[in-house]
C-alpha cells in the first residue's frame, strides 16, 4: 500500500487527500528542501491554500532569506517550539539544521529541557548562544524582551538581524500553535523530544 493510499494520521485534521486543483497541488509540491522535508504540515495546510502559500513565503524568508547567522536562528526557533511543547517543528529543525550549524544531540536536547540559559551545560554554547535562549524565553513568557536583553542584542547584531531573530521565533510559535492545533503527525526520520522533555 502506498503512503497515498494510506496517509499518515492526524487525530485532528486529516491530510489532505487528492485530488487537488492546480494552486493546491503546487503548494503540495512547492519546497526548499532536499531529502527530509516538512510534507505533513504542507498535507495539512493543504485545506486552506491561500494561508498555505503566505504562511510558506514568510517561512522562507525567514529561513532562506535572513542575513543573521544559521546558529543563532536556529536556537531561536528550537527554543521557541521546545518551550511551546511543539514536537513537530522542533524536530523537524534539529534533524535538518541540528548538525548545519554544530548542534548535537546533546546541545539539541538541552535547547529542550533546559530551564534557562543558565542551565545549558554543553561546554559547546558560547554567551550569543545563551543570549538567544534568553531572547526566546522571554518572548515565549511576555511577548517582549528586557532593555537588558536588547541592549545585549543590539551590540551584537544590526537592527535587520535582530529584527530577523525577533521573527523566527514569531513566525515559529505560529508554526508550533498549527501543528499542534491541527495534530500535524511527525515526519519519518525527524528528531524527538529527549525522554526527560517537559513543556517549560
Amino acid at each position: 500500500m502506498t503512503a497515498e493510499q494510506n496517509p499518515p494520521r492526524s487525530e485532528r485534521l486529516a491530510l489532505r487527500q487528492p485530488p487537488y486543483d492546480d494552486a493546491t497541488r503546487q503548494a503540495i509540491e512547492n519546497t526548499a528542501f532536499t531529502g527530509l522535508s516538512p510534507q505533513n504540515l504542507r498535507l495539512s495546510m493543504a485545506h486552506h491554500p491561500e494561508l498555505a502559500g503566505k504562511f510558506q513565503a514568510l517561512a522562507h524568508a525567514v529561513l532562506f532569506g535572513a542575513k543573521v547567522e544559521l546558529r543563532p536562528k536556529e536556537i531561536a526557533i528550537m527554543r521557541t517550539t521546545a518551550r511551546s511543547g511543539a514536537e513537530y517543528p522542533w524536530g523537524m529543525h534539529v534533524a535538518i539544521f541540528g548538525k548545519r550549524c554544530d548542534l548535537d544531540d546533546a546541545m539539541a536536547d538541552e535547547l529542550a529541557v533546559a530551564e534557562s540559559d543558565a542551565d545549558l551545560a554543553h561546554p559547546n554554547w558560547t554567551d550569543e548562544d545563551r543570549l538567544v535562549v534568553r531572547m526566546a524565553d522571554e518572548l515565549h513568557e511576555n511577548s517582549n524582551v528586557s532593555d537588558e536583553t536588547w541592549a545585549k542584542l543590539t551590540r551584537i547584531w544590526d537592527s535587520p538581524q535582530v529584527i530577523e531573530l525577533v521573527f523566527a521565533c514569531g513566525v515559529y510559535r505560529l508554526a508550533s500553535y498549527y501543528t499542534k492545533t491541527t495534530g500535524v503527525p511527525l515526519e519519518i526520520g525527524q528528531a524527538h523530544f529527549p525522554k526527560d522533555y517537559r513543556r517549560t
